[in-house]
């Protein structure tokens, strides 16, 4: 394959003149893309997944999202931020979220895609998890503030399992793909949307220690009393919140506009957290407000951690989007603007800079892909099993160090072109940081991770055989050096993030061997795994063809 590569491009390259391509490129811009079809990585990380109804729904999405008119409505609605509406005009209470209306046409693009409801859809067999992990990351590389109640309402799904009776009523609205903006109670909606209230502002990473309090009444019937922080899109219609009722820590769905609650929630002023400017991110107070139960009481924690492990690779996934934006953009950028009569990309120290940022994307890409497949096999395969249990966390905690920082270097490469602050590269670092607390400080999924693996070692080694199954022959011993890490972390927890980073390299590394040309798995495994790691970029061996990697990754329009 590698062959095959290497040939294929040296003839694009021959056919077409580099001043005709330079001319063509600089002439159509970035915009106008399809962002499924023009990456590689993607593509060939469904090998073997896609037929041809599922490739044309990806390239329509993809089209889409890499267009003009998807990128417009993607900078009106980070211009136009949310506002709270506290009364209306006979001066009730009604803490009501306004939404500009390109918010509105960001999701209802989303929903109608089915990134809410289709990994749960009949009719998808086995691969229903990696389409929409597909569709999630084209989605993700145009504008990741909407994503924030989609992935909760994808996640909150899971929460429904602990409670059959609550699955039967609430699943058709969940799984729907109709988006209903209407701010009313569930029985009048054709759709609906959760979001997750499980901070508070000890913004401990120690959910047990919650101070939120739920008192247990007749039936199901829960009420909720305390205050949430980082609550984004606080105008959904559902709000899981975990409380602390006599049996210990408690889930339980608050609905936010049923009669009883009208004056029972109340959000505070909206906060700024550096990104994600189209996404309503609130504090929320709870009055006594009525919730019903979410699997048994005192079992709440049982219940969240199923929701964070989806959430978590959301996270993985949408982070791959976002670099992927960043880095093609300054790729792009390099490719059409000249130095001394020669495009930027040409130095040697652009291409080998530019070929390191897109070897971290190609990385993040195919890992989120291969998570989303153990997903999709996790019933099936204890090998599977284990990689969604164990490398998912490792890999959102991975995913958001290097996506901020491949993003902070995208924005470096394209200089003043992407300084303004809602440039679309601009946009990805920033947003990509607020979400990575959304979903949890980095250091608590680590030390979640090193308890999961510290309680049962077996599932680590199975996960660890089933990477060293899918690397083949490599260089020295890197599953032994991981699993020696791991048990070494489990006695000096310290090492926990040191140990995360160097699993999800590894799962990375694994992944992209699975599908990917053997010449970029190689050059990753030599820059991450070897001794030349460095946390910035531009240090990928001289042994490894930088136009050949960027060339593969980033075509050529």
């Amino acid at each position: 394959m590698d062959e095959t590569l290497n040939r294929r491009l040296a003839l694009r390259r021959a056919d077409d003149g580099p001043a005709a391509a330079q001319s063509r490129r600089r002439a159509q811009g970035f915009a106008g893309h399809n962002a499924f079809s023009s990456d590689p990585v993607l593509t060939a990380s469904l090998d073997g997944v896609l037929d041809e109804q599922t490739e044309d729904h990806l390239s329509a999405l993809g089209a889409y999202w890499g267009s003009a008119e998807a990128q417009e409505v993607a900078r009106i609605a980070s211009d136009h931020p949310p506002s709270l509406r506290r009364e209306d005009f006979d001066g009730r209470r009604i803490d009501q979220v306004e939404m500009h209306p390109a918010y509105h046409a960001l999701m209802n693009r989303s929903v109608n895609a089915g990134l809410l409801s289709s990994a749960w859809e009949d009719g998808e067999g086995a691969v229903q998890h990696r389409l929409r992990a597909a569709a999630l990351l084209l989605a993700a590389g145009c504008e990741r503030g909407h994503l924030l109640p989609v992935s909760a309402s994808h996640a909150a799904v899971a929460s429904l399992v602990y409670a059959s009776d609550l699955e039967a009523e609430l699943f058709p609205l969940i799984a729907s793909r109709h988006y209903d903006r209407r701010q009313v109670p569930l029985e009048e909606k054709e759709g609906a949307v959760i979001t997750l209230a499980i901070s508070e502002r000890s913004l401990s990473g120690d959910y047990g220690d919650i101070q939120t309090r739920g008192e247990l009444l007749a039936g199901d019937a829960v009420r909720i009393t305390g205050e949430k922080t980082f609550v984004a899109a606080p105008g959904a219609d559902l709000m899981l919140v975990l409380a602390r009722t006599a049996d210990g820590p408690t889930a339980a769905l608050v609905p936010r506009y049923a009669p009883e609650n009208l004056d029972a929630v109340a959000l505070d002023a909206f906060a700024d957290y550096g990104g994600l400017d189209a996404q309503a991110i609130a504090t929320v107070t709870f009055s006594e407000a009525r919730g019903r139960l979410v699997g048994e009481p005192g079992r709440g924690l049982q219940v969240l951690r199923d929701v964070r492990t989806l959430t978590q690779l959301d996270s993985a996934i949408i982070a791959a989007g976002g670099t992927r934006c960043a880095v093609a953009r300054a790729v792009h950028h390099l490719r059409t603007r000249q130095s001394g009569g020669a495009p930027l990309l040409s130095e040697p120290l652009f291409a080998r800079t530019m070929a390191d940022l897109a070897l971290a994307s190609a990385a993040q890409t195919a890992l989120a892909i291969r998570l989303a497949g153990a997903f999709d096999g996790a019933f099936e395969r204890d090998g599977d099993h284990a990689i969604a249990r164990v490398l998912t966390p490792a890999a959102r905690v991975l995913a958001f160090d290097v996506a901020v920082s491949a993003a902070s270097a995208a924005r470096d490469a394209m200089a003043i072109t992407a300084l303004p602050r809602h440039h679309p590269v601009a946009r990805v670092g920033p947003d990509l940081s607020a979400l990575n607390h959304w979903d949890g400080a980095a250091n608590d999924a680590a030390l979640d991770l090193l308890g999961l693996v510290s309680r049962d070692e077996t599932v680590l080694s199975e996960a660890l055989e089933e990477i060293a199954n899918d690397l083949g022959d490599q260089p020295g011993d890197l599953v032994g050096e991981v699993l020696a890490l791991g048990r070494e972390a489990m006695n000096e927890p310290g090492l926990a993030r040191a140990f995360c980073e160097r699993f999800a390299f590894l799962g990375a590394a694994a992944s992209m061997r699975r599908n990917l040309p053997r010449v970029v798995s190689d050059a990753f495994i030599s820059s991450r795994l070897g001794g030349r790691y460095t946390s910035g970029y531009g240090a990928l061996d001289n042994r490894f063809d930088a136009d050949a990697i960027l060339d593969f990754i980033i075509p050529e329009d």
